[in-house]
């Protein structure tokens, strides 16, 4: 649900960071700090903590699986990229494929909904327009369900994520249940981090469990 962080462009911002940072007379940086204190910022909530490991750039792989609305069934390859909103109250997903569903583009702010204990969503892109949803997350796991209508009929939508234990992979499926009939799974979704800089050969890699999510 993405781009790539170019890392020559990543250094080039460190390093203009670091002479603004040195160039800063004693009153910029007084004011700098009383910005960035969490007596002026306000404080993120600590259930933000279970979001932020999705933060980074990912390689997408969406394989649809054949069913009457897709005899053949398809694979659509992206990239999504997810980053701190501001503040860190929020984490932003940018998302880009191209396959058997077309090309997609999309974007979701997720965040800490302390009123109603919950993590809210919303999600828009450019073939559905946008939906808001709660997403429930168990340690390296979330859920994700939805109601909606698709060519006349009812369908109740369950998403199921895994990320592995060092944060690398996630395991992603899409199941739908059309007009309370049984959920059958349509959608199985790869991601691999990608990380800026570093050769392909020493990139991540995803490779099957035992309890078929990835790690």
């Amino acid at each position: 649900m993405k781009l790539p962080l170019t890392f020559p462009c990543f250094l080039l911002l460190l390093a203009s960071a670091g002479t603004a940072a040195k160039e800063a007379t004693p009153a910029a940086d007084t004011m700098a700090k009383a910005e960035a204190s969490p007596a002026a910022a306000g404080k993120t909530p600590p259930e933000m903590n279970k979001l932020y490991p999705r933060i980074g750039t990912w390689q997408a792989t969406i394989r649809t699986l054949p069913s009457p609305g897709s005899p053949q069934g398809g694979i659509d390859d992206g990239v999504m990229t997810i980053k701190k909103g501001p503040g860190g109250f929020s984490i932003v997903q940018d998302f880009q494929s191209r396959g058997a569903s077309g090309h997609l583009v999309g974007q979701s702010t997720t965040w800490w909904d302390k009123p109603t204990g919950s993590y809210k969503s919303v999600w828009c892109d450019n073939m559905q327009g946008c939906t808001e949803f709660t997403t429930m997350v168990q340690g390296n796991s979330w859920t994700v369900e939805l109601d909606g209508m698709a060519n006349g009929r009812k369908v109740h939508t369950t998403i199921r994520a895994t990320m592995s234990p060092d944060h690398d992979c996630i395991h992603e499926e899409f199941a739908n249940a059309y007009d309370g009939g049984p959920p059958r799974t349509e959608t199985v979704s790869e991601y691999r981090r990608m990380i800026p800089g570093v050769p392909a050969e020493k990139q991540p890699s995803c490779g099957k469990g035992s309890d078929g999510s990835s790690r």
